[in-house]
């Protein structure tokens, strides 16, 4: 072998082994352990909540913007001995959704003289009207033409109506302000109905009422006074309560209303501000694989009002294309001196590394970079605090997309699990201000940085297509080289005198 052939031979193997430091660069971020706090780009402290054996925590923005794995995969919860402890992935609840109380008043259904129960009360004639201000309900049963005023004074009240057409939320429930006989349950049957016709029915209850003076230390009444309505929609509706031949006293009854469901507060980080290039089009590019619950958009233009319909799209790397995730009009707008902005703009939950806003072509786009905040949807860990404190949150792992969960069923983690009990376990909190970063914002910030979306192609990709390029010159040369060589070696060859015979 020649020295010339050895230095290029040397050479191309230098190539080789860089081009292979390079491909297993992801394989070695790939490699980093899992199990050990120390791999993770963050580190917060946990405080426990007192000595429960079972908590949860909520996930701070800080580890949203971190994570590696869309299913939240790279997170952990070490405790003092650098242990993770049993923790499972569960939702945060919405908060109780805000109630409204309706008192509505009781109009007497009379029944027949002599009828036996609430069955006489089927195919009754019902007639409302208007009196004076005053709104009187008149029963007629068949063969009650000729009833005397004596013998109305004698027919028993065997329920009551309620009005609720106007109510324009759902009901979640109703007391009854009734008086009821001593000693004798008592069956309420509630029932809906847009006619006065045709009923459908909506609960039931039994309600008794002690004698306290033969029982003084019985309780005044037993049973269950709030009659759970189910959310049912009563608007345009009247209800009717009735009780058979108990000698119900009814009042009237209250009715809590719900405002619809609470939604549950999201969890934001904000975009540090980026440099606008183009007017109609901004790039973003994600350091994380959390799916986004919505994205905020505030004009930050400075010359009054302003309106422009965007597109929304996302990808997670340059090869693909881009895939619209929303469409929405964002503005910002002064009324009467009062500012009005925009509402977020819903992403459903997407996980991208990359977010385009393309504002409409007939308009002028973004005078100026709009601020930009992230939503994501709330998420807490149901844990075990066991083993030695202190307990530490960790979150961020170098190719987490092929990390295996260690979350655990709730069932598993919690023994006789009951739907809901999760939301019952005392809160730990996670310490950001005093978290360890090894990458990414300072803590305390929940600041996304700002990071134009990739105009070429990626690091990683530039840096091999370098090496492969590399090496393909270096295969060119050395085979040229080898040519030359052979074609000198083979002139030599020709140009030596040959010996005689």
């Amino acid at each position: 072998m020649t020295p010339v052939f050895l230095r290029w031979s040397l050479a191309f193997r230098a190539v080789l082994a860089a081009a292979a430091a390079a491909l297993g660069a992801g394989a070695a971020h790939a490699g980093a352990d899992a199990h050990a706090a120390a791999s993770y780009a963050i580190r917060i402290p946990v405080t426990p909540a007192g000595d429960a054996p079972l908590q949860r925590i909520v996930l701070p923005a800080e580890v949203l913007v971190r994570l590696q794995s869309p299913g939240l995969a790279d997170v952990r919860l070490f405790n003092g001995a650098n242990q993770p402890v049993p923790m499972a992935l569960t939702a945060v609840a919405a908060a109780s959704a805000p109630e409204e109380s309706v008192v509505l008043p009781a109009y007497p259904i009379l029944g027949a003289k002599g009828s036996a129960g609430p069955a006489g009360l089927e195919g009754l004639s019902l007639r409302i009207e208007e009196r004076h201000g005053q709104r009187v309900v008149q029963i007629d049963t068949p063969g009650a033409a000729g009833t005397t005023a004596g013998d109305q004074a004698a027919q028993p009240v065997q329920g009551a109506l309620l009005d609720a057409r106007s109510l324009q939320q759902p009901v979640v429930r109703m007391a009854l302000d009734a008086d009821l006989p001593t000693g004798q349950p008592v069956t309420f049957r509630v029932q809906a109905s847009r006619d006065l016709k045709t009923w459908r029915p909506l609960a039931e209850t039994v309600l008794y009422r002690a004698d306290t003076g033969a029982t003084p230390t019985a309780p005044a009444r037993l049973g269950n006074e709030q009659i759970d309505l189910h959310r049912a929609d009563l608007k345009d509706h009247y209800l009717r309560v009735t009780w058979g031949d108990a000698g119900v006293t009814l009042r009237g009854a209250t009715l809590a209303t719900a405002r619809g469901p609470a939604a549950r507060e999201r969890i934001r980080a904000s975009v540090a501000a980026v440099a606008l290039n183009n007017p109609r089009e901004l790039v973003l590019a994600l350091p994380f694989a959390t799916p986004v619950a919505a994205l905020q958009i505030t004009p930050q233009d400075s010359g009054g009002n302003v309106l422009i319909p965007v597109r929304v799209l996302g990808r997670n790397h340059r090869e693909q294309p881009w895939s619209p995730l929303a469409s929405a009009v964002v503005y910002k707008m002064v009324t009467g001196g009062t500012e009005q902005a925009s509402g977020p703009v819903e992403l459903g939950g997407a996980s991208v590394r990359e977010l385009k806003i393309e504002a409409d072509a007939k308009t002028a786009g973004f005078a100026a970079a709009p601020a930009i905040a992230l939503q994501f949807e709330p998420a807490q860990l149901v844990f075990l605090a066991s083993g030695p404190g202190p307990f530490t949150l960790a979150a961020g792992l170098p190719g987490a997309q092929a990390l295996t969960s260690a979350f655990l069923p709730l069932p598993s983690l919690v023994p006789g699990y009951q739907p809901g009990q999760e939301n019952a376990f005392p809160l730990a909190q996670a310490d950001v201000a005093r978290a360890d970063i090894t990458a990414g914002p300072p803590p305390g910030g929940a600041v996304v940085p700002a990071a134009a979306g990739s105009g070429g192609l990626f690091t990683r990709s530039a840096v091999l297509w370098g090496v492969l390029l590399a090496g393909v010159l270096a295969l060119a040369i050395m085979a040229w080289l080898l040519l030359r060589q052979t074609r000198h070696a083979g002139a030599q060859a020709s140009a030596a005198p040959h010996d005689a015979p």
